[in-house]
């Protein structure tokens, strides 16, 4: 199925322009927007997941759940529904606090924080997730060093996580 994006500019101000991923190219001034969330237990370990081996972009990379927002998305609907469609977690808007923000790959990138159980059901999504896995920061840490994490900056964004 055909995905359609809202284009942004360099500030994060929505034009009044859709694009279809994969079809449409955007100029060097033009933007979409993505999110992504730190999953986090009452323990400090985060959820992380390793992306299939069949994705064109970092195959088998290990990263927090995350993804484009649709047209007519905003930030946090997209993260909501990122983690619905890949890990089977209903999280609400409230549940969501920002902590940083980057441009990357002509991407507006907003990242969130949730707090979930370490018991919460988690029914991945096996077309784009091949594997989860429960680790504290340290062990995130040492993924991220070693080059085996999609996501930069993520020593930065887990210093604003308390």
């Amino acid at each position: 199925m055909a995905e359609f994006w809202d284009v942004y500019d360099i500030n994060g101000k929505k034009l009044n322009k859709v694009v279809q991923r994969d079809k449409d190219w955007l100029s060097k001034e033009e933007y979409h927007m993505g999110s992504a969330v730190f999953i986090k237990d009452e323990f400090d370990d985060f959820l992380i997941q390793q992306r299939s081996f069949n994705k064109s972009l970092f195959p088998g990379k290990w990263s927090i759940t995350g993804g484009s927002a649709l047209a007519g998305e905003n930030a946090k609907q997209c993260a909501i529904r990122e983690v619905k469609e890949e890990l089977g977690i209903a999280l609400k808007q409230q549940d969501l606090k920002k902590i940083y923000h980057f441009i990357e790959r002509q991407c507006h990138f907003n990242i969130f924080v949730a707090s979930v159980p370490k018991t919460t059901k988690i029914k991945r999504q096996i077309e784009e997730v091949e594997q989860i896995a429960w680790v504290s920061r340290q062990k995130m840490l040492e993924i991220y060093h070693s080059g085996d994490f999609m996501l930069p900056f993520i020593d930065e964004m887990l210093n604003r996580i308390k």
